[in-house]
């Protein structure tokens, strides 16, 4: 027997059909807004870089830059050039070299000098006893000699061997006129602080390096 499709079966069995197969969504894309690219940092002018001062690059434990004015640190304006100085090699050659002193020379800005001084001390013996004399052979040769730069940049820690270190790793920076003051007042050539050494130190611009973070130091 030959059954025939009525007119609504048929309807509803192409609705089915058309249900059960693939679905194509089609949708417009959306306008694209053009964005106008972020301006870089900016290359810093000579009298930028004279109000700047010296600066000095060191890795604790990442590349941070030691004295950066505000416009570095915010990306603003791009870091000046910075390289090891025939100015720190030579300030280097005035320290004898000694076990317990290990001497590194930095990265700096042109007419800048930088270098750090790490000593290994025990627990119980004095603390800078071997690096703060060459510390002073340093003052001396850098305000003996113009021709060494116009900043100079100590970065001096003590690591302590038995015992806490609560002294973080620290960085000076003094103007030369402030070095050469220091060498008219007197420096001494063994670990004292006198009236001269507090004055001068008191001058100095001071920052302690930070040992964790994201990128760009003081």
């Amino acid at each position: 027997m030959v059954r025939r499709l009525s007119l609504p079966s048929v309807v509803a069995l192409m609705l089915i059909a058309a249900c059960s197969g693939p679905r194509v969504i089609v949708s417009s894309p959306e306008p694209q807004i053009a964005v106008a690219p972020s301006p870089g940092p900016t290359e810093p002018g000579p009298e930028q870089l004279q109000q700047w001062g010296g600066l000095a690059v060191i890795a604790q434990p990442y590349i941070q830059y030691l004295f950066a004015p505000p416009e570095i640190v915010s990306g603003d304006a791009k870091a000046p050039p910075t390289g090891v100085r025939d100015s720190t090699l030579r300030l280097m050659g005035a320290v004898p070299s000694t076990p317990r002193l290990k001497l590194t020379a930095l990265a700096s800005t042109d007419g800048t000098a930088a270098l750090a001084f790490q000593e290994t001390t025990p627990f119980k013996s004095r603390w800078g006893a071997v690096m703060i004399p060459a510390e002073h052979k340093v003052f001396s040769a850098f305000a003996a000699n113009p021709n060494l730069g116009n900043w100079l940049i100590v970065v001096d820690d003590v690591i302590v061997i038995g015992g806490k270190d609560p002294v973080p790793l620290t960085a000076y920076r003094w103007p030369r006129s402030a070095v050469e003051a220091y060498a008219g007042c007197g420096i001494p050539k063994m670990f004292v602080v006198d009236d001269c050494t507090h004055a001068f130190y008191s001058e100095a611009q001071t920052v302690f390096v930070i040992r964790s973070g994201t990128n760009v130091g003081q």
